[in-house]
């Protein structure tokens, strides 16, 4: 099977798993969050190795946690933002940094937006 099938067909099962999920939210709130539960642990028992496997317990009962704590659907929409911009510039963003470093060395200073004595001339 070509990739170009592989990545449609993930993404078809990926949208079937969606209306099952946005349905079953709709519907049955407990039964909803069952099947949450036992996807999430899915994840967390597919880890290539023990270390990955504690990592994703331990931040899995954060945002459980944080999330009870939350209150309103809104309080934790407002939550789970900053947890994801929160995360992204503190272990993303760094990361990301780093690797671009790694490949393109480190930023020129002779050469800055603006400094280069070619504009307006």
């Amino acid at each position: 099977m070509s990739r170009f099938n592989e990545r449609l067909k993930r993404e078809e099962e990926a949208l079937r798993r969606h209306r099952y999920l946005s349905r079953l939210f709709r519907e049955n709130r407990f039964e909803f969050e069952r099947e949450r539960k036992r996807m999430i642990k899915e994840v967390i028992d597919g880890a290539d190795n023990d270390e990955l496997r504690e990592r994703l317990i331990q931040l899995q009962s954060r945002w459980d946690s944080r999330m009870k704590e939350a209150g309103s659907p809104h309080n934790r929409f407002v939550l789970a933002r900053t947890f994801f911009w929160e995360h992204f510039f503190e272990v993303w963003y760094p990361e990301i940094t780093r690797l671009n470093r790694l490949l393109n060395g480190p930023p020129d200073e002779n050469h800055r937006s603006g400094d280069d004595e070619s504009h307006g001339k």
